[in-house]
């Protein structure tokens, strides 16, 4: 087993998600990618030791992502999670931040700022 943490990377997109994977495992993330919200809950659900932490772009099509985050958060509470997204007014981050402790980042997200964002959080979660 892979002494790296691991990493749920959901994002619609798969030019996005393939740039994103492969910036996160340079900075030793151990990245699986799922396409959409039941992927990722599945995953979780079937592997929850496997996950420290978890981004979630939050204009999946279909189910938002903010229910993906809240699925994530009851299925595995101590998981790190973090939001993403582009093109959102200013007063939707604003309604999110209020209502979510969870980090909002804006797209593109770089994978430093997501690796600092997560190292802590993820560690302590299974620390």
């Amino acid at each position: 087993m892979s002494a790296a943490p691991g990493m749920l990377l959901i994002d619609p997109d798969p030019v996005e998600r393939d740039r994103l994977r492969r910036e996160l495992e340079e900075h030793g993330w151990r990245v699986c990618v799922a396409e959409d919200a039941a992927a990722a809950v599945r995953m979780c659900e079937e592997h929850p030791a496997e996950f420290r932490a978890a981004v979630v772009d939050l204009q999946l099509p279909g189910l938002q992502g903010a229910r993906v985050l809240a699925g994530l958060g009851a299925v595995a509470p101590k998981l790190a999670r973090v939001a993403m997204s582009a093109g959102l007014a200013p007063y939707s981050i604003a309604a999110f931040r209020r209502l979510t402790r969870t980090p909002l980042l804006a797209k593109p997200v770089h994978a430093a700022d997501l690796d600092a964002v997560l190292r802590a959080p993820a560690a302590a979660c299974h620390g």
